[in-house]
């Protein structure tokens, strides 16, 4: 067996993508997407997801994805049919228009569903398949009831609302037919929103109290504006960071499948605020041909703060999912806006 594990191994996610050869990919995907009319994006996509899972490597081995164009691309054609059906029998009269909404509402949880079944079950390690569990009606709870919820108590519940949801989501992960384990906590949530809004109310006020007098002694007040709104702007992702990093640190430290492998993280709030911040300039620079630079900074910055234990467990799973899936359901759910993601 690869890699038989008699103890527990614990070491840090390693990704080795780098930005120059990922942009020649990215630059070749859209180039041969745009000329082909979005037919070659099937190919780019799975190229562009296999160079990302083929360089992050979990205790020496890789990620796989499994995708091929032409399941992708059968799936975003019929999503296309369906999409076109949709937008045209809307226009015909009102009644149909509402009947047609009222069945993308019926759908929409299937939708979710597949789409996160078709991302998982792409996804090896070890030669071992994810996959995602979740019902229908469970889907409806979390990502249409509870949402109101967090709307009608004017946001006070969508700190607990969000990690329902974010539990949900991990709960329903299944590696070699074995369930994730998300044990977190509600009142983290409310500690990492208490903390950002603390600082954004603080800083706010030091912010707007020394850009008053330098306004007031400024000779071009155009200029102490846009300090002001850069100096917010930082403000804003520094609140950003620190309840991004308290709750994916809060994640990690929660997840675990019982004696297969359990997680760790210490994302710092300064270097990921940092990083943010030089992303958005990149993107700003170079008018968005940085993306994907930006999306190689992100998962080397990721990587290198999560720590993962592999435990002895491990090496008695095996497959137990097939590879007939269809990619129906995670084009359509990205075609009406409802594809969600599990990070």
């Amino acid at each position: 067996m690869e890699n038989g594990t008699t103890s527990s191994r614990t070491s840090n996610i390693v990704f080795s993508g780098k930005s120059g050869e990922y942009f020649k990919l990215w630059f070749v995907n859209m180039f041969l997407s745009i000329i082909t009319l979005g037919i070659y994006s099937a190919w780019a996509k799975v190229r562009d997801t296999q160079y990302l899972y083929g360089h992050t490597q979990v205790d020496g081995q890789s990620f796989r994805f499994l995708a091929t164009p032409m399941r992708i691309l059968k799936g975003r054609i019929v999503a296309v049919i369906v999409f076109v059906l949709y937008m045209t029998l809307s226009q015909l009269n009102p009644i149909l228009s509402l009947i047609m909404a009222l069945g993308l509402l019926v759908a929409m949880p299937w939708l979710i569903i597949q789409g996160l079944k078709f991302s998982m079950r792409m996804t090896a390690y070890r030669n071992v398949r994810f996959s995602f569990e979740g019902t229908y009606g469970g889907v409806i709870v979390h990502f249409l009831l509870l949402p109101i919820l967090g709307l009608i108590t004017l946001y006070l519940a969508m700190p607990w609302v969000i990690q329902k949801i974010q539990q949900y989501m991990h709960n329903n992960i299944t590696y070699g037919g074995k369930h994730f384990e998300q044990k977190s906590s509600a009142s983290q949530y409310y500690i990492a929103v208490l903390i950002s809004l603390g600082i954004l109310l603080v800083g706010g006020v030091l912010v707007s109290a020394l850009s008053g007098v330098s306004l007031a002694a400024a000779a071009e007040p155009t200029m102490g504006l846009f300090v002001f709104i850069l100096a917010m702007f930082i403000l804003f992702s520094i609140a950003a960071a620190i309840y991004q990093s308290f709750i994916y640190n809060h994640l990690m430290q929660t997840l675990e499948i019982e004696n297969v492998v359990s997680f760790d993280a210490d994302m710092k709030p300064i270097p990921f605020a940092i990083l943010m911040l030089t992303n958005i300039l990149l993107l700003i620079v170079t008018l968005g041909l940085a993306i994907p630079v930006v999306k190689i900074r992100n998962a080397r910055y990721i990587a290198s703060v999560t720590e993962v234990t592999i435990k002895p467990g491990i090496d008695d799973l095996i497959n137990t999912i097939e590879g007939s899936d269809s990619a129906f359901g995670e084009e359509a759910a990205g075609l009406f806006d409802t594809d969600l993601s599990l990070v």
